[in-house]
């Protein structure tokens, strides 16, 4: 696996831009702005974008979506219980931004389903408690972990859809999963699986649940 990480926007969310560095194929995870960046990257590297990953409906993680779609006519693929996000900026939480440049999304997913991007495949696992759909992405060693898994935190859950309940319930199925992974988060630093369920109090608190 091939990864660029690219911190996009106002926010500084954190974009990843991923190849499994043979076939050319690419998927991006969370382009919540600067879609000229990111085109950029995949250009210089010549890689072809196929995938658009979205942990959740947020606008900073979302508001690049259209551009690329446009540009390269890779596949938007978002939670179903966070789809509408990308045609209603009200859902978005970025209406002064997002406007009406949303497109809808070409796949509704739901937990568990798989989606492969050249020789990587990706699974999404549902983990509400952020918003309604939040979910991470799992590939091979790694979990994109989107505003549910932060390094020492978790994502905010007092904005419309989110869930403190819900929230201990995905940490504590991301903490019990099996090994060790590397955790990209939507926002701050990279961190591992194994670190969090040793330090982070929110997962510590789910896991003794």
């Amino acid at each position: 696996m091939k990864l660029w990480t690219l911190v996009v926007g106002g926010i500084g969310t954190n974009c990843y831009i991923v190849s499994d560095g043979e076939t050319g194929a690419a998927a991006v995870v969370d382009p919540g702005e600067d879609a000229d960046r990111i085109l950029k990257v995949l250009g210089e590297n010549k890689l072809t974008l196929q995938a658009i990953f979205l942990t959740h409906g947020h606008f900073d993680h979302i508001l690049a979506v259209p551009a690329l779609k446009k540009e390269t006519g890779a596949q938007v693929v978002i939670h179903e219980a966070d789809a509408l996000c990308l045609t209603d900026a009200s859902l978005s939480l970025g209406p002064y931004r997002h406007g009406t440049q949303g497109i809808a999304a070409d796949v509704r997913t739901r937990d568990g389903q798989g989606f492969s991007s050249g020789k990587l495949s990706f699974t999404f696992l549902h983990t509400p408690g952020h918003t309604r759909g939040s979910s991470v992405l799992v590939c091979e060693d790694v979990i994109f972990s989107g505003d549910t898994l932060f390094c020492g935190d978790c994502g905010r859950c007092d904005l419309p859809g989110g869930s403190y309940a819900q929230m201990l319930v995905s940490l504590k199925r991301l903490g019990e999963l099996k090994g060790d992974y590397k955790v990209y988060p939507g926002h701050g630093a990279p961190t591992t699986l194994e670190t969090e369920r040793k330090t982070n109090t929110y997962m510590r608190e789910a896991m003794d649940a």
